[in-house]
């Protein structure tokens, strides 16, 4: 039997704790080396586009893909298709779009736990999309936020985003007039911010500092500057093959990003890479998104909606011909 889960469906059965616990076993597979994770197709559909990205986690026993698309002047959708990986069976056709958000937030957990120095720190928030609040979300589930300072180019955005977080968590949270001013004195960056110019530059960083950089997906978009790399002592990603081929702010540091000095963060959670070794380095988590992340949440969710009884059962879907 096939469920179908809604965007609402998604929302109410699915916690950043439950992502980041996703994301340290899905990233902990990868790095045992027991996942497929075929290039994902990017190609042009109308006057937007289409990308769908395969993969299969073969120790857990799930398989699957990711479909997005933007229309524009639309918007973005997102679909996860899961199937079970020994049988065939379609399980699930999932709206992927708080998914995707919370994947991206846990992930950033999962690799500032390793980077980060520890404890309740003074973070920066650059940004107040739903991404950027993913971001804020998981810093306080890791037990990061000791107080917060929130940038975002629109006033009220921030001024919101801040009230919000007062509201739901008593934090120490104060939106801020300009990106610099929301990272001068903090201990970590959070930024999420889909732009074309750069938003955070390398020489606001100070020693001991870690980032973590989500907002760049496209070759066109810009979020932090070649010194930001240069300065990192550290350089984890989620995929090097998509930040250093899809993530324009990479992309434009190449004269001075060397892949050498990139590394995974599935190479990261299983030992074979070093984290933060100093307390003066500072250190970069870059992501863009992976098929693994979509679908080991995916498989979470299925399994929450199936013991709370949620979504619609389609039935047998598709049609099975036999052999």
């Amino acid at each position: 039997m096939t469920l179908l889960l809604s965007h609402d469906d998604v929302r109410a059965i699915v916690t950043m704790g439950d992502a980041i616990t996703a994301m340290e076993s899905a990233f902990k597979e990868e790095g045992e080396g027991a996942t497929l994770l075929p290039a994902r197709i990017n190609m042009k559909a109308g006057k937007g586009w289409l990308r769908v990205g395969p993969v299969s986690l073969e120790k857990s026993g799930w398989a699957g893909f990711k479909a997005m698309n933007l229309a524009p002047g639309a918007g973005v959708r997102y679909q996860v298709h899961l199937y079970r990986a020994e049988t065939g069976e379609l399980l699930a056709i999932m709206d992927a779009q708080h998914l995707t958000t919370l994947r991206t937030g846990a992930t950033s957990a999962v690799a500032t736990r390793r980077l980060a120095k520890p404890g309740p720190c003074v973070v920066a928030l650059l940004g107040s999309s739903v991404e950027a609040r993913a971001q804020l979300d998981a810093m306080q589930e890791a037990g990061y936020v000791k107080s917060a300072r929130v940038f975002s180019p629109t006033e009220a955005n921030r001024k919101k985003l801040a009230a919000d977080y007062r509201q739901a968590f008593d934090m120490n949270i104060a939106p801020v007039g300009s990106a610099e001013e929301a990272v001068a004195g903090a201990d970590m960056v959070l930024a999420a911010v889909k732009s074309s110019e750069t938003v955070l530059y390398g020489k606001w960083l100070r020693p001991g500092m870690h980032v973590n950089s989500v907002g760049t997906a496209r070759r066109d978009q810009r979020e932090i500057d070649p010194e930001t790399f240069a300065r990192s002592a550290r350089i984890i990603v989620d995929t090097k093959e998509g930040v250093l081929g899809e993530a324009g702010d990479a992309v434009a540091a190449k004269d001075v990003l060397q892949t050498k000095d990139v590394h995974e963060l599935s190479a990261l959670i299983v030992g074979k890479v070093p984290g933060r070794t100093a307390e003066d380095q500072i250190t970069l988590f870059k992501s863009v998104g992976t098929g693994i992340q979509d679908i080991a949440l995916a498989a979470v969710i299925y399994q929450r909606a199936k013991e709370r009884g949620v979504g619609t059962d389609i039935g047998a879907f598709p049609y099975l011909k036999q052999q």
